[in-house]
């Protein structure tokens, strides 16, 4: 990342222990290495949302890519959903068929039935 060599680093490390002292330089050290880690950290995150922003948005390009090519809009889609749910098809369709459309017409009703049968005495 930033391409710091041991020479590099020994070199801080000697002027740093010049300029703090032993006494402050764990101290100063802990806390650089905590504020390094949540820089490193945000950054990562940002890196991470930002490639899924991407992702999103080439995902979105070619739905609508395809949606073009299919001869489709998001209006014509909406339309199509409407009258699917229409509140006069689903009235048609709650309503039950006629004694015509049936398949198994109702049996024809006995004029006799609930009478007892003739007794022979």
């Amino acid at each position: 990342m930033f391409d710091i060599g041991f020479t590099e680093l020994a070199l801080i490390f000697v002027i740093g222990l010049v300029v703090l002292g032993p006494e402050r330089l764990p101290t100063v050290a802990r806390t650089l290495g905590h504020w390094m880690g949540r820089a490193r950290s945000t950054f990562n995150n940002l890196k991470n949302e930002l490639e899924r922003e991407a992702v999103t948005l080439d995902m979105r390009e070619r739905m609508e890519k395809q949606m073009r090519q299919m001869g489709l809009d998001e209006d014509s889609i909406r339309e199509a959903k409407e009258s699917l749910l229409s509140p006069e098809q689903i009235h048609k369709a709650r309503q039950p068929a006629s004694k015509e459309n049936r398949i198994h017409p109702d049996p024809p009703q006995d004029e006799d039935q609930g009478q007892e049968p003739p007794r022979n005495d």
